[in-house]
């Protein structure tokens, strides 16, 4: 299986055959979950992800955690646009992600950092692939 855990907050989440996604397993740390290569609609992403928390935003965001290419430090946070061909950056790892409100709520558990709420995806910096 690729994804060890995958929370959908989406009713009718992604069409993931229209976005042509593709995995290819890369590696995986000492004590960790795989980590993948991916593209989509044929276009290889510059980051690899792990197969680990993958969660689905509306109908065609996903986010992610991701690690440069050719390593697995530092992990970060990445929110996927799918039908827009761009990503971005969160610039920390998030390991617990709450929906309420209409806004997102993420935090972590596991390196203690001060809460983030997002209320939109407006002022993040979108790249695309």
């Amino acid at each position: 299986m690729l994804f060890t855990q995958i929370a959908i907050y989406s009713p009718l989440c992604c069409d993931l055959e229209k976005y042509n996604i593709k995995a290819q397993y890369e590696t995986e740390p000492p004590h960790g979950d795989a980590i993948y290569s991916i593209s989509i609609k044929g276009k290889a992403l510059p980051f690899w992800i792990y197969g680990r928390d993958v969660t689905f935003i509306g109908n065609s965001m996903v986010m992610v955690e991701s690690v440069r290419c050719k390593t697995w430090d530092p992990i970060e946070t990445v929110i996927i646009d799918l039908e827009n061909e761009v990503y971005a950056s969160l610039k920390e790892w998030y390991t617990d992600i709450s929906f309420f409100n209409n806004r997102i709520e993420l935090s972590n558990q596991v390196v203690k950092m001060d809460k983030r709420i997002l209320n939109n995806f407006e002022n993040l910096e979108w790249i695309s692939f």
